[in-house]
């Protein structure tokens, strides 16, 4: 009887661990808008960003939207900032690697068409991907780590995000946690569990 033991599962935030965050979109914006970031990012908080992480506003309507926030900024110039900001991390890369040695999962507050790109090419090394704006829930959320846990094969987890009460969530699902920091020093963290 070969028994073949189940690979541990790591479970990967986007923003923040596998590509930069959008801080440098929003300061991009900002300056090209003549305007406070602090205020766009207040305006979009209040106006739309909860809706366009859960999916109910559309991309096209973000666009919009950005474009009477920011009236000097083209649809073009923050569409093309948007793809110049959103950059790999270091973590990408490593992704293909850890694969054969674990489960690879997504699970992310973005839009999936500004995030799917990113994995063009490594699809194969992905057992899932739980993208906010289409499942319709946004992280802290609890309905949104239980639908990701739905795809996970083996009760040994990890999940690593750069947000704290993210981490939370996950640990309340008894999976074990690792905050993902600036300098990326997280990632020996990964590599020491997967030669455990």
């Amino acid at each position: 009887m070969n028994l073949e033991r189940a690979k541990p599962q790591l479970v990967f935030d986007v923003g923040g661990v596998l590509a930069e965050n959008l801080d440098d979109f929003w300061s991009g914006m900002a300056q090209a808008g003549g305007i406070e970031k602090a205020d766009l990012r207040a305006r979009y908080k209040a106006e739309i960003g909860a809706a366009l992480w859960r999916g109910s506003v559309t991309e096209e309507n973000f666009w919009l939207w950005l474009g009477e926030a920011c009236p000097a900024v083209k649809a073009s110039e923050a569409r093309a900032l948007l793809d110049k900001v959103l950059l790999p991390l270091p973590a990408l890369g490593l992704l293909k690697d850890w694969s054969e040695r674990a489960d690879i999962h997504i699970l992310s507050n973005h839009v999936a068409g500004w995030i799917l790109p990113l994995f063009a090419g490594i699809e194969d090394c992905l057992s899932s991907i739980v993208v906010s704006s289409e499942v319709g829930y946004e992280k802290p959320d609890p309905r949104l780590f239980a639908w990701a846990a739905t795809k996970l094969k083996s009760s040994d987890v990890c999940f690593v995000d750069d947000k704290e009460s993210n981490l939370e969530v996950a640990r309340n699902l008894g999976w074990d946690t690792v905050l993902a920091d600036p300098e990326g020093h997280w990632i020996q963290e990964i590599e020491h569990r997967l030669n455990r």
